[in-house]
């Protein structure tokens, strides 16, 4: 005769988690962005990322320079604590918060025009960004060849002939 083990929880009923009661994960900074929280972040993060320095070793000693970080989306979303696509999602939106996180969105996109304009930045890297983070307005030109009109003028000619043979 097969005996079942008896699992010691197999008695109790399972709990109901209140999911209501604490929010699992880490705490946002901000659990609700304004368009003046987020103006107030960009600065921040643009400050930060303009007072990057470097030392450089020269021949009166090391020195320290400015070297500016170029801006990003993902370094801003980082910087605030939130998710590319909350971001983005922000972007879609017809409020002073959408009109915000468009906005920082645009001066990111001038960094990194202005960037690749000035040799600050690589070229074809801040390309390959503007391509993929603007895809509406950064795109490669797409030419097609209509070749359709010369095929049917040929196809034209053969017909006349064929006609032709067939009134005779």
């Amino acid at each position: 005769m097969e005996r079942k083990k008896e699992n010691k929880h197999s008695n109790k009923v399972p709990e109901q988690r209140n999911f209501s009661a604490k929010k699992p994960g880490r705490p946002r900074k901000v659990e609700t962005w304004t368009a003046e929280a987020l103006a107030e972040a960009a600065d921040k993060y643009f400050e930060k990322c303009d007072s990057r320095t470097k030392e450089v070793v020269t021949k009166d000693g090391i020195e320290v320079i400015a070297n500016p970080a170029p801006y990003s989306i993902e370094g801003f979303c980082c910087f605030i604590s939130v998710l590319r696509n909350e971001f983005y999602r922000w972007r879609k939106r017809d409020d002073e918060l959408g009109r915000q996180a468009e906005l920082i969105h645009q001066m990111i996109t001038a960094n990194r025009m202005e960037g690749a304009l000035d040799g600050t930045q690589n070229p074809a890297f801040a390309q390959f960004l503007l391509k993929n983070n603007n895809s509406e307005h950064y795109r490669d030109k797409i030419e097609v060849e209509n070749s359709l009109a010369q095929e049917t003028a040929g196809m034209f000619e053969e017909w006349s002939k064929l006609w032709k043979q067939l009134d005779k």
